[in-house]
């Protein structure tokens, strides 16, 4: 028998013997082999005994891997990597956010989606706000500036509750000892930037006697003077019903010099029994240093204005109040946030409060009444002399 006789007799014999003969060829700078002789009768037994993965350095240092795996476990092996794969990418997409778990107790959920605007939003955004807080998603956190100026808010001091507006839309329900909304500074949120501001918002106090007032018998549910000097701007105010200086429910508007101290107001006294604690209240206030009535000095230009549910304060009964000469004041704009619900955490507003929008500009008297009307399916009436009147709210 020659040589190559021989040889070949003897790969006949060990194909007849180990039909599942593994042979793994890598080269390198040297070639290597890495050969696996598995008997099939112990194939199950063999493989919980060897290793997975197999090292082999050759003399570059190159690594090389002999994966060994039993029958099918390479279509198994691509199963899981695509399994794998398909959830780490769920994981990162920043569309979708997985509530916490016990396993991930730390994970924070991202807000709801924000239903789109209602009617009543619409008709505000028209208006071209500066800031827009519909107020509507307590639960979140934090309130979406729908002006599309990125003054996001947040809640501090608690989660308000929510409750239903006369419309049906959402309003945030503040507890009168702790939860604020805080909003950061913004010059367009200052009265100097154009000489010309507007607020407004919807008030629902629980009760008429605040439990968190002042020593004079108020509560600040909106302002721009969180630390008083000396970035004091503007405030909005409600007085209880029996107060040291004889105010009942009166809703104001003030500004004051960045020093704080007395500010120039103006008044929407109403005649008793006017308001019930429950009720909804719209409250607008503007402030214009372009325009001094004659009743005001020019020293200090400029007026104040406020309506509730529609109706305008009379001026004309209450000047020199309505104007900024009142007390000497020159608003000036500063670092203090907008806080809402409070205004420096001295005083709490216990009550809901919803769709606050604050303007550079001012508002007329029809897109006020539009609004009243868009919410209650009113018109406004009433009538203001020394104190003030309005069609059951």
């Amino acid at each position: 028998m020659t040589y190559s006789d021989a040889a070949s007799a003897a790969l006949r014999f060990a194909r007849a013997q180990y039909p599942f003969l593994l042979v793994v060829a890598l080269a390198t700078s040297t070639a290597l082999v890495v050969a696996f002789l598995i008997p099939q009768p112990a194939t199950a037994t063999r493989f919980t005994s060897v290793p997975k993965r197999v090292s082999v350095a050759s003399s570059s240092a190159q690594r090389v891997y002999a994966l060994v795996a039993p029958k099918n476990s390479r279509a198994q092996s691509k199963k899981r990597v695509k399994r794998s794969s398909s959830v780490n990418i769920r994981a990162a997409s920043p569309s979708k956010t997985s509530a916490p778990t016990q396993s991930n107790p730390g994970s924070v959920p991202a807000p709801a989606p924000r239903a789109q605007p209602t009617s009543y939003d619409a008709l505000v955004l028209a208006d071209k706000p500066a800031l827009y807080l519909s107020m509507d998603s307590p639960s979140s956190g934090r309130e979406e500036d729908l002006s599309g100026h990125g003054n996001t808010s947040t809640y501090k001091g608690g989660v308000p509750s929510a409750t239903a507006m006369p419309n049906g839309d959402t309003a945030a329900v503040f507890n009168g000892s702790s939860e604020y909304l805080t909003v950061p500074s913004n010059a367009t949120l200052s009265i100097p930037t154009t000489g010309k501001l507007t607020w407004e918002g919807w008030v629902r106090p629980d009760t008429l006697q605040f439990q968190n007032e002042s020593e004079d018998g108020y509560v600040d549910w909106m302002g721009k003077c969180a630390d008083y000097a000396p970035d004091c701007e503007w405030e909005a105010r409600l007085y209880s019903t029996v107060t040291p200086e004889g105010r009942p429910d009166r809703f104001s508007a003030y500004v004051f010099n960045p020093s704080a101290g007395l500010g120039s107001g103006a008044d929407w006294q109403p005649a008793s029994g006017v308001f019930s604690a429950g009720d909804w209240v719209y409250v607008v206030a503007e402030y214009d240093l372009t325009q001094t009535p004659a009743e005001c000095s020019s020293d200090y230009p400029g007026t104040i204005n406020i309506w509730v549910d529609g109706v305008k304060q009379n001026f004309a009964d209450h000047a020199p109040t309505g104007c900024m000469s009142q007390y000497e004041v020159i608003p000036e704009a500063g670092a203090s946030p907008l806080t809402i619900g409070t205004m420096a955490m001295d005083t709490w507003f216990k009550g809901a409060i919803g769709k606050v929008a604050v303007y550079d500009h001012l508002l007329s008297q029809t897109q006020i009444n539009a609004r009243y009307t868009a919410m209650t399916g009113k018109e406004p009436s009433g009538s203001c002399g020394d104190t003030c009147t309005v069609a059951n709210p």
